[in-house]
């Protein structure tokens, strides 16, 4: 009885040992079925690449760390129907403050303007018309700070907002970069911009020059200059000190 009992045995803990073998294999393969019907998927919806990826992660590390920023802009805009180039020369303020963040740009030449926009509104000041334009931004706020500057963004905000992926390398005044190009996924955005591209200085993480271009084809440029971050700035550099002859006007956003 036990001579017969031997074989059995034996056969009993080949099969065991075959259907840990099989199942090994099955879970190898699911694995595998898995990661590639993931990366299908990804590629199907437009995931970000991983180079892309890290350059938003940089992006991100550069926005929690800065708190203020000045720079000296020059802003091209390229109509193409007309065939005119325009140029405007001024200065960037940027201080984030406890309800988000503050922006200022005055604009020197051709004609001195002052663009100010704080949490939901812009104010547009043209003192040689003596005028003063109020402007209620209403829920796509962050949006349309975005598009003024480029600045004041951080990378996962960017990716929420937008398709993202890494055009190519560039040098924009001996400063390497890395170029995004954006498309926004609202259509209320698109229908404004069809696409937006930074360049991304490759060492300090930050755009130091933003494309706007148009579904036209026409595009404003904006490059910075002599970047300063964190530096001191009092609050009074954001206020406006509008004269009392000074026409107003008002637009409520939605």
């Amino acid at each position: 009885m036990n001579r017969i009992l031997k074989p059995e045995l034996k056969e009993s803990r080949e099969q065991r040992r075959n259907r840990t073998v099989l199942g090994s294999l099955r879970v190898r393969l699911g694995l595998v079925c898995l990661l590639l019907w993931a990366f299908l998927d990804a590629v199907a919806q437009g995931e970000i690449s991983s180079d892309t990826n890290k350059i938003l992660l940089h992006m991100d590390q550069t926005n929690q760390s800065l708190s203020c920023l000045t720079a000296n802009l020059t802003e091209t805009k390229v109509t193409i129907v007309v065939n005119d180039t325009s140029v405007s020369t001024g200065k960037l303020f940027y201080k984030r403050t406890r309800n988000g963040s503050v922006t200022k740009l005055e604009y020197e030449k051709p004609e001195l303007k002052t663009l100010l926009i704080d949490k939901n509104k812009v104010w547009i000041y043209e003192p040689k018309i003596k005028h003063l334009q109020e402007i209620d931004l209403g829920k796509g706020h962050s949006e349309e700070v975005f598009f003024v500057t480029g600045i004041g963004q951080s990378g996962t905000a960017i990716a929420k907002s937008y398709d993202v992926r890494l055009l190519d390398e560039d040098s924009v005044d001996g400063v390497k970069t890395s170029v995004l190009e954006l498309k926004p996924k609202s259509e209320k955005v698109s229908a404004l911009f069809a696409k937006i591209c930074l360049w991304v200085d490759q060492s300090r993480w930050i755009p130091i020059q933003t494309r706007l271009t148009e579904s036209s084809g026409d595009y404003l440029t904006i490059r910075f200059d002599d970047m300063r971050f964190n530096p001191s700035l009092p609050d009074k550099t954001f206020k406006l000190n509008i004269p009392s002859d000074v026409e107003k006007s008002h637009y409520g956003g939605q």
